[in-house]
């Protein structure tokens, strides 16, 4: 990233269009930062690459950059991954925008539309021991983006609070998502400092902190030992899947995996991320012939999405009560929540 300082002169005009305002454009001291201005956000959302935003002053001197990552996945969504630099050292939390719900305006004195996100925050803290060091924010998801102005400028709302009064600790951990891409750890193996073995011995190198970060079972099987390995009851495949997930926050090739495996992995060790993952991935495999087991594994692992999802399939598609998975239901149960819901639909 370049991180160099933009050549504007520190003295903002504070009107209401610039102050406050991050970007490369314009210059804002910490203290007034509200929101980032990602400039042809449309444009880099698709383009899948690395780009500055801008960064903020203490007085003169440069104190934070901001960049961001864009990539596309399954389903014709954009991840764009939020992250900042902090010039300097110490403590600080970085509050924006819990939503990925976009609205577009177009403001008297602007030439391009607005892109905005939804104004209630979450925070995010933060420590750093040397200047320059780099800390992912968070990844925001958008979808349908055709219905927008191209040209649009997305803002992200933002606040900056310098040396925050409470202290980071090692509970930090279990409120920050870890959503970032460490497979770099994984597969270099790393500062290691704990052993997961799977149910044939074989030993997997890994790190304890985003074991216990990510999984709230391995939380409390590490938590409840001082031994440096645990034995887990998977298979080497699952093991590298689950490991995967952990360090990467998806499924390379998702589309190729066996969903019920995904899914299994995600039941025993409460991945709440993997089932998002899986469900919607398996929600745009519905078919006549497989719509049943999907309302079966969607009952089983109680995935709400992908019920409502068969659910209003299966209403549509009369054909699949002429299936032999529909005549072989045994299901009592969900039987009645077929046909309720089948029955809502028409009413």
């Amino acid at each position: 990233m370049d991180l160099s300082t933009p050549a504007v002169s520190p003295e903002d005009d504070k009107n209401k269009t610039t102050y406050g305002c991050v970007s490369g454009v314009f210059t804002c001291q910490t203290t007034d930062a509200s929101k980032l201005c990602v400039y042809d956000a449309l444009c880099k959302l698709k383009d899948n690459g690395d780009f500055d935003i801008g960064g903020t002053y203490c007085e003169t001197e440069p104190e934070f950059w901001f960049f961001i990552t864009t990539s596309s996945c399954h389903g014709n969504n954009h991840l764009l991954n939020l992250f900042v630099c902090h010039r300097k050292t110490g403590a600080f939390s970085i509050e924006t925008s819990n939503g990925s719900t976009l609205v577009q305006k177009v403001a008297p004195d602007d030439d391009v539309p607005h892109l905005l996100l939804p104004e209630s925050f979450s925070s995010y803290m933060f420590r750093s021991t040397k200047p320059n060091q780099n800390f992912f924010i968070k990844t925001f998801c958008f979808n349908d983006l055709e219905r927008f102005n191209q040209s649009c400028t997305l803002i992200i709302p933002i606040k900056i609070n310098v040396n925050p009064k409470f202290v980071l600790n090692s509970n930090v951990v279990k409120s920050i998502k870890l959503q970032h891409d460490l497979s770099g750890l994984l597969t270099k193996q790393e500062t290691t400092d704990f052993v997961l073995e799977s149910a044939s011995h074989k030993k997997f190198q890994t790190h304890k902190i985003l074991l216990a970060a990510h999984s709230p079972v391995l939380r409390n099987m590490i938590k409840n030992s001082n031994v440096t390995s645990l034995s887990v009851d998977v298979s080497d495949v699952d093991m590298e899947l689950l490991l995967e997930f952990i360090y990467t926050g998806t499924i390379k090739d998702v589309m190729k995996q066996d969903c019920l495996k995904l899914l299994d992995i995600a039941d025993k060790f409460q991945l709440k991320q993997l089932f998002a993952l899986t469900q919607h991935v398996i929600g745009d495999q519905i078919s006549v012939n497989n719509a049943v087991e999907m309302a079966v594994i969607a009952k089983r692992y109680k995935l709400e999405d992908l019920q409502k999802k068969v659910f209003g399939y299966i209403a549509n598609h009369p054909k699949v009560m002429e299936t032999k998975a529909w005549n072989d239901l045994t299901d009592v149960e969900l039987t009645k929540y077929l046909f309720r819901y089948t029955r809502s639909m028409k009413d």
